[in-house]
């Protein structure tokens, strides 16, 4: 796998080494040539605030050429090899860009600065590249103006240059947002330009770009999978698996990679002359010695799993959170479809809504504590009766860094879950970090509920 960064930046008082300037790089690139390689790259326009210059490149680095990398290098025997950051200049635009299609790219990816504004050239630039002109995409603009005169948007006139394209390009819709993506075929290169929004671009590359640009030409790379396990730490899974990695070890590679929710296991294979059943078949050894860990594969996510249970099996949801401060209920909603089976959700954070709108004795928060045993799994199950839905869960816990109840600990956690007339609720000691703790607490949450669904 051959991944090799580059950037390039030029904002007034400062700059970066120039890009491609060097012969040891122009050496590098050369060599790579010799493999069977596609190769493809990533430039990178925008404007950048002096007075928060790290923060926002940062971000935007990690939001876009990201994504696009591990969409790409997915793929067998195509790599991401330039990774250029660009300031709001034609020049800067062009030059890189006449860099790569020289140097026969197959793929150049080009993101943001298609926005209406002075500061975004993208287009402009292009055009002077490939002395082309602009044109009106009349379809794109009209329905757009129905969509924003239905949503009651008057001032439309921005718009329309967000619909224009280049006369050489054809577009690449965006069903996300206003500006046009466009995709141009020069040379041996073929070149996309897409908005810098993350989600309009995600949406144009998923729906678009690989459907019609990667898929037909390059296959998938199946040599490794991932097996997600939650509810066990890496120490305990690898004593149940050792033994297997063992007598395998001359096939297979076994990566454990834990974190704060779980510990993923990746597997590969060694040999290049082996097969994607060969590791399928050592995956399925894998999942029988530790299944009630397991979650899921790859890249799926535990509330996906958990919500179509919910729906197979028809069962509604209603959930009572404290400690997590509704992110267990967006968690659950972040699923396309869920409103199948959740119902909604209260968040009782002060202990006044747990006795007014739960309807918890006070007497009982009192004796026992807002964090406690009792009082979850009376969360869950008045949560469950005031929404009339088929499971209740009750989140309370301390995710610090103060506490109120001086005699219990920073990051413990009661999780409680009702379900028909089966009780469960569990004490967890989670790291006292708030974002950590209200993570791996709905995290938790879900993975419990899921353990319930499948007895």
């Amino acid at each position: 796998n051959l991944l090799f960064a580059l950037s390039r930046s030029s904002f007034d008082s400062f700059s970066v080494s120039k890009y491609f300037e060097s012969i040891s790089i122009k050496s590098l690139f050369s060599s790579l040539r010799r493999f069977s390689f596609e190769f493809a790259s990533i430039i990178m326009p925008f404007s950048l605030d002096m007075s928060s210059s790290k923060v926002f490149k940062d971000s935007f680095i990690d939001s876009n050429s990201s994504w696009i990398s591990r969409k790409i290098t997915s793929y067998e025997k195509l790599q991401i090899s330039a990774n250029i950051v660009v300031g709001d200049s034609s020049n800067q635009i062009s030059d890189n860009l006449d860099n790569l299609i020289k140097q026969n790219y197959k793929y150049i990816f080009i993101t943001g600065g298609l926005g209406p504004t002075h500061d975004d050239i993208t287009k402009q630039a292009l055009c002077e590249y490939f002395n082309c002109k602009i044109k009106l995409n009349k379809e794109f603009y009209a329905k757009l103006k129905i969509i924003l005169t239905k949503k009651g948007i008057k001032n439309i006139k921005h718009i329309k240059s967000q619909c224009e394209i280049l006369e050489c390009s054809k577009p690449i819709i965006n069903e996300k947002g206003t500006a046009l993506g466009m995709s141009i075929v020069y040379k041996k290169s073929k070149i996309f330009v897409l908005p810098g929004v993350p989600n309009e671009m995600k949406a144009m590359f998923d729906n678009q770009i690989i459907p019609k640009f990667i898929n037909p030409f390059f296959v998938l790379n199946k040599k490794y999978l991932t097996i997600l396990t939650t509810g066990i730490y890496e120490s305990k899974l690898y004593d149940l698996l050792k033994r297997l990695i063992d007598e395998n070890k001359t096939l297979f590679k076994v990566a454990f990679l834990p974190n704060y929710t779980g510990v993923k296991i990746r597997i590969s294979l060694i040999k290049e002359s082996m097969l994607n059943d060969d590791l399928i078949f050592f995956r399925n050894l894998i999942v029988e010695k530790i299944k009630k860990y397991i979650y899921g594969f790859n890249d799926d996510k535990i509330e996906d799993v958990v919500v179509k249970k919910m729906i197979n099996k028809q069962l509604t949801i209603a959930v009572a959170e404290s400690c997590t401060g509704g992110l267990l209920s967006k968690k659950i909603t972040d699923v396309p479809g869920s409103s199948k089976c959740f119902l909604g959700s209260i968040i009782a954070y002060d202990n006044r809504i747990k006795e007014n709108f739960l309807n918890i004795s006070k007497d009982v928060i009192l004796e026992k504590g807002a964090v406690s045993k009792e009082v979850a799994l009376l969360m869950a199950n008045k949560i469950k009766n005031k929404f009339d839905s088929d499971i209740g869960i009750g989140i309370t816990g301390i995710s610090g860094p103060g506490n109120l109840e001086t005699n219990k600990e920073l990051g413990l956690v009661y999780i409680g879950i009702v379900k028909h007339n089966i009780k469960i609720v569990k004490q967890f000691n989670i790291i006292p970090q708030r974002d950590i703790h209200r993570k791996v607490s709905s995290h938790t949450a879900l993975n419990l509920l899921r353990i319930m669904l499948e007895k």
